[in-house]
């Protein structure tokens, strides 16, 4: 139960919604600004600041420290509530409303509360992650979002003179960049499906059900932190996706299997032609698959059209002793080099619509569905919720373990039963958090 009672108010409204984060002379405060990372590889970001950050504060040390993410979260959630942990909270979207709940985090001064809610700058369907009670607690930074990957030569092999525009097409031309040995074995993914990992494979299967129905297997209730479950009210357009994907896993129209390299370590060794995944990959492809020549595109239409987005919010921790440094660093981090930064090292998308980020693009082509507005695509986010680890992990283990299902093969009635099962392991497990909306 949350335990806040009153916003408290911010300081430093300026008009033009933020205030610079320059100091006009150094602050004589001292101490150690703690900053931890869960996606290491937005760290020089942070280092690149550090000496600007200095002028203002040369009498703080920061120090950044870097886990892996799983492992982040986990320590993040044993030292905060003890009252330690970093200055600077690095929220991912699913993990904000534990640290809300809890009353963990500083009230955000309000020349950046005019920042986040400013339609102008950051978009509003991200902005309202992060806020309760009509203010927001921190400011969104950064996005990772989903595109449609394709591998140009495998294409033009094919004869395909571009990337699917909608779903049914989608599996046609991974029929038609399948690969198989004589004996039938798949030496080729026409597209790799997320075929592991519970949480991953139903925000997979989310994406693809979105173009279908509209809406996302677990929809943001009415009230903020409170989840929907939608698969029963969509059971026809759920039944048919698990139908396609196990059309395509088992039986002559086959175009994936668990032998074969996956995700994005199998596209960037090409035993992959297409894959939907989120902006990092440019970056990852590059370096792994250094000769395979590559597009993206906007995520293929359905009923619907639109893309899966996670986000990264920056907050200040409620016990921090430094929290006017660590804001004033947060502000630091809003000008363009250190988001130029943020996506030139991480291929993470810096959310900030008012920078200019077309040097970039002219130069990195392959970030064009990440980058360019696109009229009608429809970004959204998945519902943060304080039981989104065990809700998403145990309803994607029931769809996976249906996709390894081969009697479910042109078996609409068995595939129904699969979702309708998916449904209520989601619903019994928000019930016991205290969180599902009907």
């Amino acid at each position: 139960m949350k335990r806040r009672a009153v916003l408290a108010g911010g300081a430093g409204l300026a008009l033009a919604g933020l205030r610079s984060a320059r100091a006009a002379t150094p602050d004589p405060v001292s101490g150690k600004l703690s900053i931890w990372l869960g996606y290491g590889e937005t760290a020089p970001a942070y280092k690149l600041a550090m000496p600007a950050f200095k002028e203002m504060y040369p009498n703080i040390q920061i120090e950044i420290l870097t886990f892996d993410l799983h492992e982040y979260e986990a320590k993040l959630a044993v030292a905060v509530p003890t009252g330690n942990g970093p200055d600077l909270l690095t929220l991912h979207d699913y993990i904000f409303p534990h640290y809300y709940e809890n009353d963990s985090l500083d009230a955000m001064p309000a020349d950046l509360v005019a920042v986040a809610n400013n339609p102008k700058i950051v978009d509003p369907v991200f902005s309202k992650i992060a806020t309760r009670d009509g203010k927001p607690w921190g400011l969104p930074w950064w996005k990772g979002s989903r595109a449609l990957f394709y591998n140009l030569d495998h294409f033009k092999e094919a004869g395909l003179s571009g990337p699917p525009t909608t779903m049914k097409e989608m599996w046609e031309y991974a029929e038609k960049l399948t690969k198989k040995a004589p004996d039938g074995t798949l030496t080729r993914a026409g597209i790799t499906l997320r075929l592991t990992e519970g949480s991953g494979g139903l925000q997979k299967f989310s994406d693809m059900y979105y173009e279908m129905s509209g809406v996302q297997v677990l929809e943001p209730g009415p009230k903020p932190g409170t989840v929907r479950v939608t698969l029963k009210d969509n059971l026809d357009a759920a039944t048919q996706l698990l139908l396609d994907y196990i059309e395509h896993l088992h039986g002559p129209k086959k175009v994936d299997d668990w032998a074969l390299k996956h995700d994005a370590q199998g596209f960037a060794n090409g035993a992959a032609s297409m894959l939907m995944r989120e902006d990092w990959v440019v970056a990852f492809v590059r370096k792994n698959g250094p000769n395979i020549r590559f597009g993206t595109a906007p995520v293929p239409r359905g009923k619907a059209w639109g893309n899966f987005n996670f986000i990264e919010i920056l907050s200040v921790n409620k016990d921090s002793k430094l929290k006017k440094p660590a804001w004033d660093l947060i502000r630091l981090l809003q000008e363009q080099k250190y988001l130029d930064n943020i996506l030139e090292e991480s291929g993470w998308v810096p959310l900030r619509m008012d920078r200019d980020f077309s040097g970039f693009l002219s130069k990195n082509p392959e970030y064009k569905a990440f980058l360019e507005p696109i009229p009608g695509y429809v970004p959204w986010i998945e519902a943060p919720d304080t039981a989104y680890v065990e809700v998403t992990s145990r309803t994607g283990d029931v769809i996976l373990a249906a996709f390894r299902d081969a009697s479910l093969l042109n078996n609409r009635d068995g595939a129904s039963k699969v979702i309708l099962k998916a449904q209520d392991v989601a619903v019994d497990i928000l019930k016991n958090a205290g969180i599902y909306a009907s």
